[in-house]
C-alpha cells in the first residue's frame, strides 16, 4: 500500500517507532533526522502544548521543507509527571528511578507535529493522552530496565512493552505514547495537500468499561 501523493513525504525523525508506525500504515517515505537542540526549545517556552509543536517545528526546518518535492514531518514527545517534563533515562538508575516515580499515579504523553507543504508552510498540531502506571514490582522495574527497552523512551518506557505491562489505562490515542498519533497526523498531512490513499486511523482511543486497555491495535515494536 502506498500514498498517492507525487512528492516524497521526509519523516524528521531518527525515532525508530514513527518509522514503524507510518510504514504499517502503508506510506511511502524517506527518513532524515533531525539535528536539534530539544532542550533549548523545549525549556525555552513555558507552555508545554507549544513547546512541543515548535521542537517539531524546529525539526522540520532542520532538514528542509522549502523545495518543491518534499513533505516533511517531525514530531516530539513528552511525558509529563507532576507538572515536570520526564526526557529519556540518562542512565539505568535513571529509568529504575523514573518507573518507581510513574508506578501507580496518572500522567500526560504530549506529542507535537508539525507538517510542511510544498510551499515550505508549516502546520502544527499536539495531541495529549492520560496514562495511568502499572505499580511495578522493584524485580519487575530491574528486569525491565535490564532488558534496554526503556533507555531510548521518553518518560522511561513504552506503553507497547507488553511483556512488562507498565500501563494499567489509558484516555486517548494510543500510538500518541507510541510516538507519533496517526489521527492528527493524518489531519495535518490533508491539511497540507498530501494525498493519502486511503483513510488512515489510530485505533485504541478507547478504553474498557472496567478502564483497563483495549488491545485492538497490535503494535509490536521492531527491534532487528
Amino acid at each position: 500500500m502506498t500514498s498517492d501523493s507525487a512528492h516524497r513525504l521526509i519523516l524528521a525523525s531518527g525515532s525508530p517507532r514513527r518509522a514503524q508506525i507510518l510504514y504499517e500504515a502503508g506510506l511511502n517515505f524517506e527518513v532524515r533526522p533531525a539535528n536539534v537542540d530539544e532542550d533549548a526549545v523545549l525549556y525555552g517556552e513555558s507552555n508545554i502544548e507549544r513547546a512541543v509543536q515548535a521542537l517539531a517545528s524546529a525539526k522540520v526546518g532542520a532538514v528542509g521543507g522549502t523545495g518543491t518535492e518534499e513533505y516533511v514531518l517531525g514530531a516530539d514527545t513528552v511525558v509529563i509527571l507532576d507538572d515536570r517534563v520526564l526526557g529519556k533515562p540518562e542512565s539505568k538508575d535513571h529509568a529504575k528511578e523514573m518507573l518507581g516515580r510513574l508506578g501507580g499515579r496518572d500522567h500526560d504523553v504530549i506529542t507535537g507535529i508539525a507538517v510542511a507543504d510544498l510551499s515550505g508552510q508549516v502546520t502544527t498540531s499536539f495531541v495529549r493522552t492520560v496514562v495511568t502506571f502499572n505499580e511495578l514490582s522493584e524485580s519487575c522495574i530491574s528486569d525491565y530496565v535490564s532488558s534496554g527497552l526503556p533507555l531510548d523512551k521518553a518518560g522511561g518506557y513504552g506503553i507497547q512493552d507488553s511483556a512488562y505491562d507498565p500501563v494499567a489505562r489509558y484516555d486517548g490515542c494510543y500510538l500518541n505514547v507510541v510516538g507519533l498519533p496517526m489521527c492528527e497526523t493524518t489531519k495535518l498531512l490533508k491539511i497540507s495537500g498530501f494525498l493519502l490513499a486511503r483513510e488512515l486511523t489510530c485505533q485504541g482511543h478507547s478504553v474498557a468499561a472496567d478502564g483497563s486497555v483495549i488491545r485492538s491495535f497490535k503494535f509490536r515494536e521492531n527491534h532487528s
